[in-house]
């Protein structure tokens, strides 16, 4: 008879204990220690987990074998050749598609659009002429099949659906089906018959992904799984079985405009920190392909305070409103409110409008957000956040067709930022004519055709390229206009600054 053991299990680091305590000494995380139930393997235990095992003649690339890299075949996986997920976007997040033998992690809040994305794309695939095989171990046929009718999927004898939490079962259709892509909704439903502990502990999930990851490197099969976000905002689970799979990909809502973003967090096969962008509709999730077009569609742009900010999330570059707005304090203590960046940030860029520009803030209530409810990392923004608090002290608006980029320094110079031909081609694409930039990456700037460059070394310059120009260009033309008119006299058009 088979002997049960107790231990205690890291939430994030998957450490074992024999008993509780406050703290895990592995990685020093307070309050994350679990109690879980396993059964001790015994002699007859490791035959049985032996006889269930894959045999080497199902195996494909070499996997359990020990080559020379001369040796191993790559035909049977195709790593070269990625299977078209059915959408750009979601090819865009994933590196071009998904790799044959891959084994990916999809994480996000319950209702965000985990399943209903991940089906569309099989039903897509399915009508290519690619197996699948949806597996459900929290919906019934019924409910899957309402759901499949109503986002337009057409009958296919490519799509197969299992529903089950029991490990071996979906095993033995990936046997009988031999899918080249099996989804997994969610890990934490599933549970082994070897492993007596409930399902969605954390000895269960690390054991289906064991058995996930087995079948994915040695058959070839891709697997999707999908896994519950916890409070924290991390896989329910242990972080583990982020460190064991090849990809890892989070849902998240941005609250300001409803769009749902899939964002890379771990990627093998492609780059981190891609964001592919969709909306949600009556027939499931749409493409957005030109997110900065619709960030910026119902941007005010006689209104003070608003800048367009240029950032990158990956290699994509994406433009997206800032808006800032100050009014007079009637507390000793001003108040500073963000949504979308960082508040250190603001306070620092404060600091440097009232040391560089003599510009003070003290008696100002200030608050800022991003408009489309993305969240605002890169310190490229440092001169749009910065020059969005001016406009809507000064109550100037900043003139819709120019840009601002450049990360701004403690004592008010602007720095080179990476990428400043991707922001600047994006940038054209939504009718921006002058930018603002750093005076070390005027040369390279000016490569991109149609947009007029303008090279600033310093806080003051930007300030004086984005108002001061303009109100003395604007003051020469009315007084040219005027002489014109009385006088009939030629004045001279060229004056500057």
């Amino acid at each position: 008879m088979a002997k049960l053991q107790s231990i205690f299990v890291c939430q994030q680091c998957a450490g074992t204990f024999p008993k509780w305590q406050g703290k895990c000494t592995e990685c020093g995380a307070w309050n994350s220690l679990v109690e879980d139930v396993v059964e001790k393997a015994t002699s007859k235990s490791k035959a049985t987990m032996k006889s269930h095992s894959l045999h080497i003649s199902d195996r494909v690339g070499g996997y359990g074998e020990v080559l020379s890299f001369d040796q191993i075949d790559q035909g049977d996986l195709q790593i070269q050749k990625r299977i078209h997920s059915g959408y750009h976007e979601l090819n865009r997040v994933l590196g071009g598609g998904f790799v044959p033998g891959s084994l990916l992690l999809f994480g996000g809040e319950p209702g965000i659009g985990k399943s209903t994305l991940l089906l569309q794309s099989l039903g897509k695939m399915a009508e290519a002429g690619i197996s699948c095989l949806y597996v459900s171990g929290e919906e019934s046929g019924p409910q899957v099949s309402a759901r499949a009718k109503r986002l337009n999927i057409k009958n296919s004898d490519n799509l197969k659906f299992l529903a089950t939490s029991d490990l071996a079962e979906v095993m033995e259709a990936v046997s009988k089906v031999k899918p080249l892509i099996v989804v997994a909704d969610s890990v934490q439903t599933l549970s082994s018959s070897e492993i007596e502990s409930a399902a969605g502990t954390v000895s269960q999930v690390r054991s289906v992904c064991q058995k996930f990851m087995d079948l994915s490197k040695s058959k070839g099969v891709i697997t999707l799984l999908v896994g519950h976000v916890t409070k924290e905002g991390t896989v329910a689970g242990p972080r583990l079985l982020e460190h064991m799979v090849d990809g890892v990909f989070y849902f998240e809502l941005a609250s300001a405009s409803g769009y749902r973003m899939v964002r890379g967090q771990k990627n093998r096969f492609g780059a981190t920190h891609e964001v592919s962008v969709f909306e949600m509709s009556q027939q499931g999730l749409l493409e957005v392909q030109n997110p900065s077009a619709r960030f910026l569609a119902e941007r005010s742009t006689e209104m003070a305070g608003s800048a367009v900010v240029a950032h990158l999330a990956g290699s994509r570059p994406f433009l997206t409103e800032f808006q800032a707005l100050t009014q007079k304090a009637f507390q000793p203590y001003p108040r500073r409110t963000v949504q979308g960046i960082d508040l250190n940030r603001i306070s620092v860029l404060l600091a440097v409008a009232e040391k560089s520009l003599e510009i003070s803030f003290s008696d100002q209530d200030v608050y800022c957000k991003v408009a489309s409810g993305d969240r605002i990392e890169e310190p490229s923004a440092d001169l749009a956040v910065l020059m969005a608090l001016i406009s809507s002290f000064e109550q100037r608006a900043i003139p819709a067709d120019l840009i601002l980029i450049g990360e701004v320094g403690l004592g008010g110079e602007l720095r080179s930022v990476p990428g400043i031909a991707q922001r600047l081609s994006e940038a054209k694409t939504v009718g921006i004519k002058r930018a603002i930039v750093p005076k070390y990456q005027a040369t390279e700037a000016k490569e991109i055709s149609g947009i007029e460059i303008i090279p600033s070394q310093t806080v003051r310059d930007a300030y004086r390229e984005t108002w001061v120009r303009k109100d003395h260009r604007n003051q020469i033309s009315n007084t040219t206009q005027k002489l014109t008119a009385q006088k009939g006299l030629e004045v001279d058009k060229d004056l500057g600054f």
